[in-house]
């Protein structure tokens, strides 16, 4: 495996097929920092493309000294997306999580005749900005150091300037909901959005992202595109509603549930999950945590246990009054209802000495 100086990169320009991350080519064009490695500098046929916003692997997958060798490049939580389907049986194999487990995730794009603005208005104690990283710099705002890490993935703040775009809302004191653009390559460019959750659900993701889009058409773009996780359905309503069109979904794979809100699965989805990292942990102790929050997640208090008692045998440190501030703090979104019934409570008890 080698890796690419950056004047090589267009090298591996006709190895990628997909166009679902547009990260990828931006890194290739050279607008956002990352790095490629190869199987041969000269005539490449194997890839691994690491970006802000994604692991690819592309090319042709049978080349046994490469693969061999990505993992090295990998971190055990890093996700990986595979450019072509002969490469979904592979992953788990050159992965440093043998266990690693495919999703799905949707693509759609936008153009400006489809494009449905936004209507509604915010709240008087609202105000909408764009993003000045001069400005918010100096501003004195909570969750001002969220939006300057994500403008970081740019590189430099000059390659923000020219190419990107971002709106914030804010009440003064705090940043309650941002979009702003991941990546651009020639005529398209990627957003995203996220929102505080205590003010999600009164309409701020669509209002900054219509004007995030707005501002992407002003800069000359043809295409905004938008990836989201295929059970995120906050994201994708956002899409739907502001005109965006899907064009495909695609796989991905991830060590954990590939969630971006902990509603998005029901408890029957997180109970699926728990049971696929429970048969894991059998073989990779890494997995457990995430094994005993998603049952936590699906409400079975009886498997909580389970778990927790395993990881007593185990000799894995447990603090009880931390995974009770996780229970209360999954309640409030109306979730754990069981970890409120005497089961749970005279087992928590014992832990924390109540």
């Amino acid at each position: 495996m080698f890796k690419l100086e950056i004047e090589d990169y267009k090298k591996i320009t006709n190895i990628v097929k997909s166009n679902n991350e547009l990260s990828v080519f931006s890194v290739i064009s050279g607008i956002i920092p990352g790095e490629i490695f190869v199987n041969n500098t000269d005539n490449p046929t194997a890839t691994l493309i690491q970006t802000s916003e994604c692991n690819l692997i592309a090319g042709k997958a049978d080349d046994e000294a490469f693969n061999s060798e990505v993992s090295s490049k990998l971190d055990f939580w890093d996700p990986l997306t595979p450019d072509s389907e002969e490469w979904i049986d592979k992953i788990p194999y050159i992965h440093k999580n043998k266990f690693i487990r495919k999703y799905k995730r949707r693509h759609y794009t936008l153009s400006a005749n489809q494009f449905i603005q936004n209507k509604s208005s915010l709240m008087n104690e609202f105000t909408l900005e764009r993003v000045d990283l001069k400005a918010l710099k100096e501003k004195s705002l909570e969750n001002a150091d969220r939006l300057l890490v994500w403008i970081s993935n740019w590189g430099k703040e000059e390659n923000y300037n020219k190419y990107g775009a971002g709106h914030f809302i804010h009440n003064n004191k705090t940043i309650v909901s941002w979009s702003l653009s991941d990546c651009s390559h020639g005529s398209k460019i990627a957003i995203g959005v996220h929102t505080e959750e205590r003010y999600r659900n009164k309409g701020f993701g669509k209002i900054v992202v219509s004007e995030n889009i707005k501002s992407c058409f002003d800069k000359g773009y043809e295409t905004v595109e938008w990836l989201c996780v295929d059970s995120n359905k906050g994201s994708i309503a956002i899409a739907e509603k502001l005109g965006f069109k899907q064009q495909n979904d695609y796989l991905a794979f991830s060590s954990y549930p590939p969630i971006e809100n902990v509603t998005d699965l029901t408890e029957t989805q997180w109970h699926e999950w728990a049971e696929y990292l429970e048969n894991s942990c059998k073989n990779e102790d890494r997995l457990i945590w995430e094994c005993l929050f998603s049952y936590i997640k699906s409400n079975d208090v009886v498997k909580t246990i389970d778990v927790l008692g395993l990881m007593q045998q185990k000799q894995i440190a447990v603090d009880y009054s931390r995974i009770e501030s996780f229970v209360n703090m999954l309640k409030l979104s109306r979730m754990c209802s069981n970890f409120s019934e005497k089961p749970w409570v005279d087992f928590l008890n014992k832990f924390l000495k109540k």
